[in-house]
């Protein structure tokens, strides 16, 4: 659904940028019809296990053959974007430098299709078939388009190749050769009448015409019509001239109105093959995303997932394919497993730190189920999916201020969309369910949709389940199909280390106050926190969980407001260092110097002065 979608970061990463995001991650397609095929593929995996095999067959075959992924990658690389062009042929909107595009690729998808014949892979072969070269329409545009039209646009001429219509080829060779024709006249007729001054010129009154100066006007022979007297010549007209001239003036616009003729009609005949054009343009897509999937395999230690029709999910060292990529040089991203199933480890209640990586955890599990559905290979040592019908998420906090929702509202309404469409085969990721709200409400609620996920009578959806409500792990007693997890820190003095690996049981540390800490809170809110948290401790045990008690009976051992107040009361307040209450001999003599002084009535060269004398007593 839009919630996981969005989620997950599929398409966009922090709900913007597409760089970052999963969809840019795993793109390795070399064609525009691939990465648009690959988000379709992700937007929509398919349920099918023998048809994720197929893919599986394929990317598997590409990860072994090195020499022939390499030829393929160089073929489909040459491809242009046919679903594309095909649009635009059905539109009659197709430019010739696109035809052209279009000549090239079936010249690329003819060997692309021998390649795959030649293959030792029974579902190469079955691509090869997909393949149709289209050799007459490929033959045609490169016998009546020039390879590198004059123009992009058909309107301007300059497209259709020569030799194609004959009387084309007359009026291009009558607009290329006029002025040579015209200066053979001139030549031919001033030798045939002895004018040696004899001109052949053009204007728009008249068109073409003879003039012969004054001098030699007794020459003119007889059949030259005159057209204009001048001061000092004549002008004259003759058939010849105005025969050749209606064909200069005539044969541009006659030129364009054949080429858009032999065009148009070209376009015709591709648009007949077009359902062809469109299953070529549908498979080489398939090809690219396929060879994506064997070369980011390749590159990160991609494993074949095994897909069944039953309801495990186990995934061994599985690894997020997205923050792998983006860990500094030299550090690994630490693997976990995760076991899910209908019987046993229905839900697995998972706590442990902030910043311990239990939400990446959840998007990880996600993200492999996905990426198996959609026949690649996944981040993982091994994984065996039971094919998932549905994936529902609901991490990270948001708000919709424009409809009027709140963080918590936005929260509700997608945890109900996941009670309410939940199936047998589906996989529910919630984070932090329940902390937009008090205390006991948030309690109240995670805890209801435990155990409504876990009693379900038609549906035991396999759940990951992160939570900070420690009194969660309780469940695992009344719920045989609960599982408490945390996520390991270690504990170094004041410090702690993440380290990021599922283990076995619930845990009742969140370290909060460690994270404020990290995140540049400054220190002294960070000091009060931990004084608060100390006094709180030693009055409620430190939240340890009774067993054997109601929700509500645990529910009080919570801090009231009132105690919360009583224990920062009973914090010390000032957080400097009391400097008069150490034995310290240095301080007392920095003490005295400070007591001795009225400050009303230093001026500030002698504030100055006795704060030099403080400093050399402490000896800064």
């Amino acid at each position: 659904d839009k919630f996981t979608i969005r989620n997950l970061e599929l398409f966009a990463s922090n709900g913007a940028r597409e760089k970052g995001s999963f969809a840019e991650a795993i793109d390795r397609t070399l064609t525009p019809m691939g990465g648009r095929m690959l988000k379709r593929w992700i937007a929509m995996p398919i349920k099918n296990p023998m048809a994720i095999n197929e893919r599986l067959d394929i990317v598997e075959y590409f990860t072994q053959q090195a020499d022939f992924i390499e030829t393929v990658r160089a073929q489909v690389t040459l491809i242009g974007d046919l679903e594309r062009i095909a649009s635009r042929i059905a539109a009659a909107k197709v430019t010739p430098r696109e035809l052209v595009q279009l000549k090239n690729s079936l010249t690329a998808i003819e060997e692309l299709k021998r390649l795959l014949e030649q293959a030792d892979q029974p579902r190469m072969r079955g691509l090869s078939r997909q393949l149709d070269t289209l050799a007459e329409v490929r033959d045609r545009i490169a016998r009546e388009i020039y390879p590198d039209p004059q123009n992009n646009q058909i309107q301007k001429g300059g497209v259709i190749a020569d030799g194609v219509d004959p009387e084309l080829d007359d009026l291009r060779r009558i607009a290329l050769h006029g002025k040579d024709y015209l200066a053979k006249i001139q030549q031919r007729e001033s030798e045939a009448t002895g004018i040696p001054s004899l001109r052949l010129s053009y204007n728009n009154v008249f068109g073409y015409y003879i003039e012969v100066r004054n001098t030699h006007k007794d020459k003119v022979p007889d059949t030259w019509i005159r057209k204009q007297t001048l001061a000092n010549a004549e002008r004259y007209i003759t058939e010849e001239l105005k025969e050749y001239e209606e064909k200069i003036l005539g044969a541009e616009e006659k030129m364009l109105v054949l080429e858009q003729r032999i065009y148009n009609e070209l376009i015709g005949y591709i648009r007949t093959t077009l359902k062809t054009l469109q299953t070529s343009a549908m498979t080489v897509a398939r090809i690219d995303c396929l060879q994506s999937f064997a070369r980011i395999a390749c590159e990160r230690r991609y494993v074949r997932p095994v897909l069944d029709e039953g309801k495990r999910i186990e995934i061994k060292q599985g690894r997020h394919p997205v923050i792998e990529t983006t860990m500094p040089v030299g550090e690994e991203y630490i693997p976990n497993d995760i076991m899910l199933d209908d019987k046993q480890q229905q839900i697995v209640m998972i706590t442990g730190p902030n910043m311990s990586g239990k939400s990446a955890l959840l998007r990880q599990t996600a993200l492999i189920i996905l990426m198996a559905q959609i026949g690649s290979f996944v981040p993982a040592k091994s994984a065996h999916i039971g094919v998932v019908d549905k994936i529902f998420t609901r991490v990270g906090a948001s708000d919709n201020i424009s409809q009027g929702e709140s963080t918590f509202m936005v929260e509700m309404l997608e945890s109900a969309s996941i009670l309410n469409n939940i199936s047998d085969r589906s996989i529910v990721l919630l984070d932090e369910i329940g902390r937009g709200t008090s205390t006991y409400d948030g309690i109240s609620i995670a805890w209801a949709m435990v155990e409504y996920l876990h009693n379900h009578p038609t549906a035991h959806a396999k759940t990951l389940f992160a939570t900070h409500y420690h009194e969660l792990n309780e469940m695992e007693q009344m719920c045989p199909r609960v599982k408490n997890y945390h996520v390991a820190v270690k504990e170094m003095g004041n410090q702690i280390v993440f380290l990021r690996k599922l283990e076995r049981g619930g845990t009742e540390h969140s370290f909060g106050i460690h994270v404020a800490r990290m995140a540049g809170m400054p220190t002294s809110v960070v000091s009060r926190a931990d004084e608060i948290l100390r006094n709180l401790e030693l009055v409620y045990g430190n939240n340890q969980i009774v067993p054997n008690r109601s929700l509500k009976e645990r529910g009080s051992r919570k801090p009231s407001a009132q105690s919360v107040r009583e224990a920062a009361e009973n914090s010390p307040q000032n957080m400097q260092l009391s400097m008069f209450q150490l034995d310290d001999p240095v301080l007392v003599q920095i003490r005295d110097q400070i007591k001795g002084l009225d400050l009303d009535a230093l001026t500030p060269i002698e504030a100055l002065n006795k704060l030099n004398e403080i400093k050399k007593i402490a000896g800064i």
